[in-house]
């Protein structure tokens, strides 16, 4: 892939992760105003090819009286998604119909980021409130993979990925709603933990009857996921989840992983993402894993019900939107794809009870599944990652919709039942680019997830950054 761009060859911090990073500012061998002032040179570089950062404070931040704060991530620069509110910030939804005001606190969440001792340069880029899985609005415009200019970077965590891709920043703030983590990590070959639901402090769908959103992060390395995971626990640890703690090493335990690769209706995923995962399986047995070939356990009654769960969700922020996004809040100027799916929900109004109870009965389901596997194991989407346009905010509702039941069938699961799952960056495409691998265990068990990422990337299961920077 020749049609890519890259900021690592810019300044001081070269490839180093986060933790790096910060080992290297806790030393003294390299100040926070340096690894910040690096970042902003290597944003100020690249972001207008890439189009992934919204708004920032690069003017601003230097001046603070104190960068350094406590945490694993001391002084490390960031970037927080454009769904929740910093403080001095507009948040804006990737929306035109949001007000660009700017914001007088922090979100809880994002105090929880900030307890690793980060420093936030800005927002980056996300679809309209979160909604498709890839970057394209008609706020922004498209934010471009830096691995393939001409193609998505996922979504909605988007531009916190084409970010982290491209070196601007080690790790970035992400939310998953749907697969809005894992999807990102696997269109730019990054790490991708959806944490188990009540990691983080405050949830915009926490008083609803189904809580699907989380936060997380998008790193490079296995050991930055794991060690900021580590850090916002001891800010703030769900009282009834088992403490997921620093991992830094794989578990010597063998897993019981059920492997399967083809989508709720049977239909086989594209040959480019069926060899990485059975190559990935494979590689697994190769460590001594217990390795078998399972049929799809889901259904496609779940999947239609969550996308009329979505529809719900959707219906809310259009008819309730001045409530919840200001009275600045504008639905006439909302995109095509949020429209519609708001005006689809009044149709299946009547089923909603029905579809909600089943919700909440396949969490049931899900349990199950886990006594006799350790790790569920699939594709992260059935296909490669797309051009730009192929999900651009003003195409047809129904074919978007149709395109979104092609590709994303095996993400929303987790989020339904409060699961961990991650992707991982273990193969390419014909084309060049990256294909991500799931793996999903039990609520509560990320521990087991990190373990087993630390195990493969250590035995050189994860793609090589140094090649993909080089080619």
């Amino acid at each position: 892939m020749k049609n890519k761009i890259h900021a690592f060859d810019i300044g001081i911090l070269g490839t180093m992760d986060a933790t790096e990073i910060a080992t290297q500012i806790r030393t003294k061998n390299i100040s926070t105003q340096e690894a910040v002032g690096c970042a902003i040179t290597r944003a100020k570089k690249i972001d207008p090819t890439l189009n992934a950062i919204v708004n920032n404070c690069f003017d601003t931040i230097l001046d603070e009286p104190k960068l350094e704060g406590k945490g694993c991530f001391e002084g490390v620069p960031t970037f927080v998604k454009d769904l929740i509110n910093v403080k001095g910030l507009p948040t804006l939804h990737g929306s035109l119909g949001v007000s660009n005001r700017p914001h007088k606190k922090n979100e809880k969440n994002v105090d929880q980021i900030l307890s690793t001792g980060c420093v936030v340069l800005g927002k980056s880029t996300t679809s309209e409130f979160g909604l498709l899985p890839t970057v394209e609005t008609s706020l922004q415009g498209s934010t471009l993979n830096p691995l393939g200019l001409d193609y998505s970077t996922g979504g909605s965590s988007g531009g916190a990925a084409a970010l982290v891709a491209s070196g601007v920043v080690p790790f970035a703030h992400a939310a998953d709603g749907g697969g809005s983590i894992r999807i990102p990590a696997s269109c730019c070959g990054l790490v991708g933990l959806k944490p188990s639901r009540g990691r983080d402090m405050e949830s915009p769908t926490g008083i609803l009857p189904v809580d699907i959103v989380c936060q997380g992060v998008l790193t490079r390395t296995v050991r930055d996921s794991a060690n900021y995971y580590a850090s916002v626990e001891k800010y703030y640890a769900h009282p009834t989840l088992p403490p997921i703690g620093l991992v830094s090493q794989p578990n010597k335990k063998r897993l019981k992983i059920g492997l399967f690769t083809q989508t709720p209706t049977n239909i086989k995923s594209h040959e480019d993402v069926d060899r990485v995962v059975i190559g990935a399986g494979k590689f697994c047995e190769n460590l001594g894993h217990d390795l078998e070939l399972i049929q799809n356990p889901f259904s496609q009654e779940t999947k239609i019900d969550f996308l009329a769960y979505w529809s719900f969700i959707t219906y809310l922020v259009y008819r309730f939107g001045k409530f919840t996004y200001g009275m600045g809040f504008d639905k006439s100027k909302l995109e095509v794809f949020t429209t519609q799916m708001a005006k689809v929900y009044p149709k299946v109004f009547f089923n909603t009870f029905s579809s909600i109870k089943r919700l909440k009965k396949f969490c049931h389901y899900y349990d199950s599944l886990f006594k006799k596997y350790d790790v569920l194991m699939s594709p992260v989407l059935s296909h490669p990652v797309p051009t730009i346009g192929y999900f651009g905010p003003e195409n047809n509702f129904f074919s978007t919709v149709e395109k979104l039941s092609q590709y994303v069938n095996f993400t929303t699961f987790q989020n339904v039942t409060g699961a961990p799952a991650i992707s991982l960056p273990m193969g390419m495409c014909a084309n060049g680019l990256p294909i991500g691998v799931q793996f999903a265990a039990n609520i509560g068990e990320d521990r087991k997830l990190l373990e087993l990422a630390f195990e493969i990337e250590n035995n050189g299961g994860l793609i090589d950054w140094a090649t993909i920077i080089q080619n």
